[in-house]
């Protein structure tokens, strides 16, 4: 049993004995510098875009506007009664007031 064991171990190391050192292709080296040195500049010009800094300031920003927006509506009821005095205005003006005519378009029958 012994010596069955020490066979299949020769076997196996016996395996190994065809084998050569593995080899790299020419200029690999510089193709590896090359790519590890791309991948450390920036992306693109757009990068600054995607910073926590610019995407929160764009926020906050955005936020501002609406509050401002929003309190401003709400304290200027005025404006609303010159919209709706300024449009039946152009309304009568227009004539949009009255009843639409109807047309009869089966005319020739």
């Amino acid at each position: 049993m012994e010596m069955n064991n020490n066979k299949k171990i020769e076997e196996i190391l016996g395996s190994l004995d065809g084998t050569q050192r593995a080899t790299i292709p020419d200029f690999f080296y510089t193709r590896l510098q090359a790519r590890m040195q791309r991948e450390l500049e920036p992306v693109g010009k757009r990068s600054w875009i995607l910073r926590p800094a610019f995407a929160l300031t764009v926020l906050v920003a955005v936020l501002l506007i609406n509050v401002v927006v929003i309190f401003r509506g709400t304290n200027n009821k005025e404006v609303a009664t010159n919209d709706t005095e300024t449009l039946q205005s152009i309304a009568a003006e227009y004539s949009l007031n009255e009843n639409s005519y109807v047309y009869d378009l089966n005319q020739d029958k």
